[in-house]
């Protein structure tokens, strides 16, 4: 798993469940079929981007392949790290690469995710006094490189983790028609902002860590300060320049609700749903935040 989607994982799973009656699954309500790649034109978006302990900048390409499946290249910059206990920032004397290669059938789901990571534990290490990153944070070193891919006619996913060549682990997993794995499931949202989906569940499946389900609520409006309380995030960035689709999500389970109250949150353009403008959320602590650059 990246570090960016485990930053998610993270945040994810510190989302506040409801107590309402279910809503109906996302796959239902919009009809996840092979139209749904059609939304996203090719091209490049940047963010720059907090993913916990890892400041830098984020790039994702969008392409259309010659037999309708959907390319995605997604890139992190890190530049700078955080420490999470005392919030001191520290440049790295060279940035850190994560780049993950996915590719996506005509309805999204998922073909195959390579995922490659160039984090200097050395570095790390000599950042802050007295403190040793690889120690307090020793899974960013424990594969540089990951595979995902679907299985057995994409009824499962398989995982398999790599360090300097050698195989870490391996692992499958089922793979629902009703869940979206945590690498992509910012496409699927993107397309019920799309096709008018206001209020729905989903099954957010975390390779490694389990299928979660999700609520999700949809807030078109401006003004997202009001979803921005007791985050750390900058005023300016706030301050939309069009009207926005924020999705507002927690967990279904209310017994997870007793150990994580938080909220996540992934705002779009509503003129433009293709386009996620923010993000951010989960415990304030873990510090995850993105914005797309103009």
């Amino acid at each position: 798993m990246s570090p960016a989607s485990a930053a998610l994982v993270g945040l994810f799973l510190g989302i506040v469940p409801a107590v309402a009656a279910a809503y109906d699954s996302l796959f239902i309500r919009m009809k996840a079929d092979a139209s749904l790649a059609t939304i996203f034109p090719d091209g490049t978006a940047r963010a720059d981007i907090q993913e916990g302990m890892l400041i830098g900048v984020g790039t994702e390409q969008l392409k259309h392949l010659p037999d309708g499946r959907l390319s995605m290249i997604r890139k992190r910059h890190y530049t700078s790290l955080r420490r999470l206990d005392t919030k001191q920032v520290a440049q790295l004397p060279k940035p850190w690469e994560a780049t993950t290669t996915l590719v996506l059938e005509p309805n999204l789901r998922l073909v195959h995710a390579d995922t490659r990571l160039k984090l200097d534990k050395q570095a790390g290490d000599a950042l802050f006094p007295d403190y040793k990153l690889s120690e307090e944070h020793q899974w960013l070193f424990e594969s540089d490189h990951i595979v995902l891919k679907a299985v057995e006619g994409g009824k499962k996913l398989q995982m398999q983790t790599f360090l300097q060549g050698k195989g870490v682990k391996q692992k499958t997993i089922d793979y629902p028609p009703d869940s979206a794995p945590i690498d992509v499931i910012g496409l699927y949202l993107s397309a019920a902002v799309a096709r008018g989906v206001d209020e729905f569940d989903f099954q957010l499946l975390v390779p490694g860590d389990g299928t979660h389900g999700i609520r999700a609520q949809v807030h078109r409006t401006s003004d997202v300060s009001k979803f921005a309380e007791g985050y750390r995030l900058p005023a300016s960035r706030l301050r939309a320049d069009e009207p926005l689709a924020v999705l507002d999500m927690r967990l279904a389970s209310p017994i997870k609700y007793l150990f994580y109250p938080h909220h996540f949150f992934m705002a779009f353009s509503v003129a433009h749903p293709d386009q996620l403008m923010m993000m951010w959320g989960g415990n304030a602590d873990t510090n995850l935040q993105a914005f797309r650059q103009k």
